[in-house]
């Protein structure tokens, strides 16, 4: 339980306890243990990448902030297990169907951000992850897997399904905002970014005037909070020995607020609402496109931007790929040139090495020669 709380970033109380759910979530993780199991944690999160593509994302997939935000995941379950051999399991139960029509952002557009997810878990093995769906979550499908005509296909009615099956037929939002403090702050947390959005969106396409804009917003905002009070009482019904984490602010009573690329001094933006900035400092930051295309480079992989670094000398070396990971690392590694003898690492590249390792830790050089 300790484990998991410091990986959380709750808002303070007045009674002292940082994570005022502890009492609730003890008996989950205690059955657990009693039954020898994995310790089974959830998190409703990885929508699909912002409809503001032209300030605040590079693009329509996962990038180096999805990855290290599921590296971060997967590292809360292996410190779990150094200490409790079962270890822990977070599955992750995607919210693109909940919200996604709400913000203009096709079904197509979900289903290939969750499934570059799935691959990008499985390429960097991280064994402690899985995924779900909400047709399974709702229990229309049983299948793990889905091509995207059989994904497609089974969207249907799905939002109103939910709506239908698991709200309260008394919930008003507005109510809801006023007096529950969890609800009022993720409803802050809406606007924020929905400001921004639907800005790019085809919601507001027709929306004129700044009054007009932000009754939409509101509007938006409102209905998310009402779906996303029908999913979470999904998720608890479906899932009912799960420890709760959640990627808004919060209280911390009926979840633990689990910021996936942590900052100091404030709680991180999620991954599919901002771009990575990698500094020679060994920072990963988190920020919007806008504020870093013109003071840092983007940096691709595979073809397609994957994050932004900044513009530092030690990153000015010839025949060199650098790659990062959780929390600290940075691969250094030597590009092979089919015919020539692997590059060797001089003093000014020694030089460029310890400069790293003032931030990153470990810093790991792969294929010069010795």
């Amino acid at each position: 339980m300790s484990i998991i709380e410091s990986y959380g970033q709750n808002e303070e109380n007045s009674s002292g306890n940082l994570w005022l759910g502890y009492m609730t979530f003890e008996p989950r993780v205690r059955k657990a243990v009693k039954n020898k199991v994995q310790v089974p944690l959830v998190l409703p999160a990885f929508p699909w990448k912002s409809v503001n593509k032209v300030e605040k994302v590079l693009g329509a997939l996962p990038d180096l902030g999805e990855e290290l935000a599921l590296a971060r995941l997967n590292n809360l379950c292996e410190d779990i297990q150094a200490i409790y051999p079962p270890g822990a399991h977070v599955t992750i139960t995607s919210d693109g169907l909940v919200y996604n029509d709400l913000l203009g952002i096709s079904d197509e557009e979900v289903f290939h951000y969750g499934a570059a997810l799935r691959r990008m878990a499985e390429a960097k093995e991280y064994h402690n992850l899985s995924f779900i769906r909400i047709m399974n979550l709702l229990g229309l499908t049983d299948k793990a897997h889905m091509t995207k005509d059989e994904y497609l296909e089974s969207v249907g009615n799905i939002r109103e399904t939910l709506v239908e099956r698991y709200l309260d037929p008394t919930f008003i939002a507005t109510e809801a905002i006023e007096q529950d403090r969890d609800i009022s702050l993720t409803y802050c947390g809406y606007l924020k970014f929905l400001s921004k959005d639907l800005r790019h969106s085809p919601i507001t396409e027709g929306v004129v005037g700044k009054n007009e804009y932000r009754r939409v917003v509101k509007q938006v905002a409102q209905d998310m909070i009402t779906r996303g009070k029908a999913f979470a009482r999904a998720i608890e019904v479906a899932l009912p020995d799960y420890v709760r984490l959640s990627i808004h602010r919060s209280t911390g009573l009926t979840k633990l607020a689990f910021p996936l690329v942590p900052q100091p001094n404030h709680f991180s933006m999620t991954p599919w609402h901002c771009c990575i900035a990698v500094t020679a400092k060994g920072e990963f930051r988190t920020a919007h496109k806008s504020s870093l295309i013109d003071s840092h480079d983007v940096v691709e992989q595979k073809g397609r931007p994957y994050f932004f670094r900044d513009r530092s000398e030690v990153w000015n070396w010839d025949g060199v790929e650098f790659e990062f990971a959780y929390p600290k690392t940075v691969i250094v590694r030597a590009k092979v040139v089919e015919g020539q003898e692997p590059p060797k690492l001089g003093k000014e590249e020694m030089n460029k090495l310890k400069e790293l390792g003032k931030g990153f830790s470990p810093v790991i050089t792969v294929g010069f020669s010795t």
